[in-house]
């Protein structure tokens, strides 16, 4: 059986998803006349002045003042902090938008206004664009941040970004889960869809397949469930995508966020989660980026691969100022955790991603431990010796255990390959296209598809979809296709 370091990875695809996976997370249905349905009250007006007119027909939605300065304010949903509003008006002659009202009363509202033939931010007046009818205005959120987008013709471009400082605790839960998301209409306007939804944010990274205990990639249905940093105009959250394996057939199926026990849904990313098949329960490490960049960790039942949810985490104890980094603490800086249960050995295996200080400098390496428990008592056993690592993930390959890594800053595309449990020397992956690099992960997948084992590889650059450093990165596709290397390859 051929092993990945042996392995010629050959390009499938490559792709940039850009804001177009979605999970719904409601709407507003302009089917029926909710104005006047007095069996329900779909919409509730949470807030109106002066005089005006409301009608649903023909799947649109019409308001019209009768006098300067008529509006009204209608309930949508409850509000979520990483959420994306869109509205999209079939003609505006007046103003609408988002309002977000917590329950204290404190409130964000972000209105567009159009004017002759013109589309303005309200508070902005210098800035605008040409009002196209059927143009969508989204708004993404992020906590006290709201990041704008006008979609014309099928593809959003970013237009600005708004911090409302009351907003500041808007990812607390006791908050957010009363706080209410509305549309705000004044003068005359029609529209054609208003709805809300997670999605993939402008580029993603850290990918890693969800698995079972022993390394073994959980399969459902013909497809495979995968975290993956979801990547904003800034900031990030931990997504779930389903995947159909070798082919570019994506879905968000689930968005996931941590409880420290202080009651914030924090957005940390680069998890690791493992399916216990024996007790039934998941398994989860993660760096908490939230909480002094450590690790945490959990046990939990529910399934995280599916809609909104949130893990209640154990932070790791810190490292001493003075401490080894040997021990198994959480030292500031750690990162990218990887752990299964290696059934040759019948211990525990977990690779940390940690800053090293050595003759070269500083750079993060990654360090093996091991332990008869999955989240405690674990002891060093090795360490990488060079390069700048991240993003590695332990391997089931060739009846043993591959480790593999990205590295280098400075290279298009470096991966590490270590055989476990040795950490001292690597082979390098080898691949047809270096695109995928600049220390991109190491995901490497092996399935039984039909009667075939193949292995397939996920990794992303650093392209930078907005100014954010972290803003990357298109995903890239291989699929090792032969044992032996081509020679202008070796």
């Amino acid at each position: 059986m051929n092993t990945i370091q042996d392995t010629y990875f050959a390009r499938k695809f490559s792709l940039t998803l850009y804001k177009n996976l979605k999970l719904s997370l409601g709407e507003m249905s302009f089917y029926k006349d909710f104005v006047r349905d007095r069996r329900g009250d779909l919409y509730p007006l949470l807030e109106s002045c002066g005089s005006f007119t409301e009608t649903v027909a023909d799947g649109l939605y019409r308001f019209r003042a009768a006098d300067e300065g008529a509006c009204a304010v209608r309930l949508i949903g409850q509000h979520f902090p990483y959420a994306t509003y869109e509205i999209t008006p079939e003609s505006l002659d007046g103003t609408l938008g988002l309002c977000l009202r917590q329950p204290d009363g404190a409130e964000a509202r972000l209105v567009f206004v159009g004017k002759e033939g013109r589309l303005y931010v309200d508070g902005y007046p210098s800035e605008s664009e040409e009002f196209v009818p059927g143009m969508s205005l989204i708004i993404t959120c992020r906590g006290k941040n709201f990041d704008i987008y006008l979609k014309t013709d099928g593809f959003p471009k970013f237009f600005r970004s708004v911090c409302v400082p009351a907003f500041a605790d808007i990812c607390r839960e006791k908050i957010f889960t009363q706080t209410a998301a509305a549309l705000y209409v004044s003068g005359e306007v029609s529209l054609r869809a208003v709805r809300f939804y997670m999605d993939c944010g402008v580029s993603q990274a850290d990918m890693r397949p969800i698995r079972c205990e022993n390394g073994e990639v959980l399969t459902e249905n013909g497809k495979i469930y995968l975290t993956v940093s979801v990547r904003m105009q800034e900031e990030c959250y931990q997504g779930i995508l389903s995947w159909v394996p070798g082919t570019s057939e994506f879905a968000l199926t689930g968005a996931l966020f941590y409880d420290a026990g202080d009651g914030v849904w924090g957005n940390d990313v680069a998890a690791s989660v493992l399916y216990h098949r024996k007790r039934k329960c998941w398994y989860l490490w993660v760096c908490s980026f939230c909480h002094g960049h450590r690790l945490a960790h959990a046990v939990f039942e529910g399934d995280i691969r599916f809609g909104v949810n949130v893990v209640d985490v154990t932070l790791m104890p810190p490292l001493p100022a003075d401490g080894d980094d040997t021990l198994f603490l959480g030292k500031e800086g750690d990162e990218d955790p990887d752990f299964l249960f290696d059934e040759a050995s019948g211990k525990w295996l977990m690779t940390v991603c940690r800053l090293k200080t050595d003759q070269s400098g500083t750079n993060y390496r990654y360090f093996l431990f091991e332990s008869e428990h999955p989240f405690e008592g674990y002891r060093f056993v090795s360490h990488a010796q060079s390069g700048a690592e991240t993003g590695g993930s332990i391997v089931r390959d060739g009846g043993g255990l591959a480790f593999v890594c990205g590295s280098g800053f400075d290279r298009r595309a470096e991966y590490h390959v270590y055989r476990l449990p040795d950490l001292s020397s690597y082979r390098l992956m080898q691949c047809d296209y270096d695109d995928g690099g600049f220390r991109g992960w190491g995901t490497v997948i092996p399935l039984t598809l039909g009667s075939r084992r193949r292995l397939f590889w996920l990794t992303f650059d650093r392209h930078n979809a907005s100014d954010y450093t972290w803003s990357y990165g298109n995903l890239y596709c291989f699929e090792g296709v032969r044992e032996e290397i081509p020679e202008k390859m070796s």
